[in-house]
């Protein structure tokens, strides 16, 4: 068993790089699932912790990925489940905000 906010024994900050150059060679495939596991392991971290808030960086990289795709299902519950989460003083979360406003309305067609 791995440690709340640990992905194959390393925390979720470090993967980063690794996920932009997935990007970068074309394997949105790899990011995506890559990015799920980091999605995953920064919401252990945060109720581990007993603070709620999220990473916000690898949720909208999965809506980016997402919208590559054109995986608006997914896109929008990318988005949904960042939502549900309490935000780090900080951060600019009205960009995902301004994202899930405007899929929401195509999602009901």
């Amino acid at each position: 068993m791995s440690k709340p906010g640990f992905v194959d024994g390393r925390h979720y900050a470090t993967y980063v790089v690794e996920v932009r150059r997935l990007k970068r060679v074309g394997d949105l495939d790899g990011a995506k699932e890559l990015l799920l596991r980091l999605v995953d392991a920064t919401e252990a971290e945060a109720s581990a912790r007993g603070e709620s808030w999220v990473a916000l960086w690898y949720y909208e990289q999965l809506a980016i990925i997402y919208r590559k795709k054109k995986q608006p299902a997914d896109e929008l519950a990318i988005l949904e489940r960042y939502e549900r989460q309490a935000k780090a003083p900080g951060t600019v979360p009205e960009r995902l905000a301004n994202r899930l406003a405007g899929l929401r309305p195509k999602a009901n067609q």
